[in-house]
């Protein structure tokens, strides 16, 4: 079972490693909670996003077909999300290449129309000889995700305000 990344210090895997990078960005947490909750999206900005397609939607959960495109991991996989709109994200996968994949995206707002963006990844994967390799991937994955996510957002929202 995934870890609780909101209690990271005191989990029982400490094998399972932990990537995670912040930004304050000047929209509000609504826009943004938007903008991460379009998976359909991540191909069209997100580097090694093969595809993703949502297979069922209600207003708080999504459960979503998809397919990284990493060097060594090209394989789909479902993952379930919660929604929690506008404060948190939480996605879990635990097939395809993934023993464990936990994703969550915080928003929490930091003054006048701007909104502190958190994205936390945990994860091991089925195949223990590959972990290392794309652990090592996703040491740069999550700040460059939100880099990608703020560029997405700029293109997305300039000059717009909610």
């Amino acid at each position: 079972m995934c870890t609780n990344l909101g209690t990271v210090k005191t989990r029982t895997q400490p094998s399972m490693p932990f990537h995670s990078a912040s930004r304050t960005l000047p929209w509000s947490c609504e826009q943004l909670f938007d903008l991460a909750a379009d998976v359909e999206s991540y191909p069209d900005y997100l580097p090694g996003w093969i595809s993703a397609r949502i297979i069922e939607r209600t207003d708080k959960y999504l459960r979503v077909q998809q397919q990284l495109g990493l060097k060594l991991l090209r394989q789909p996989f479902v993952s379930t999300a919660e929604l929690e709109r506008p404060s948190r994200i939480s996605v879990t996968s635990e097939n395809g290449p993934f023993r464990c994949l936990r994703l969550e995206w915080h928003f929490e707002a930091a003054g006048l129309r701007q909104c502190r963006v958190t994205l936390s990844i945990d994860l091991q994967l089925n195949n223990s000889f590959l972990e290392p390799m794309v652990n090592s991937l996703f040491n740069l994955a999550a700040a460059d995700i939100i880099s990608r996510f703020e560029i997405r957002a700029h293109a997305l929202y300039e000059g717009k305000t909610e």
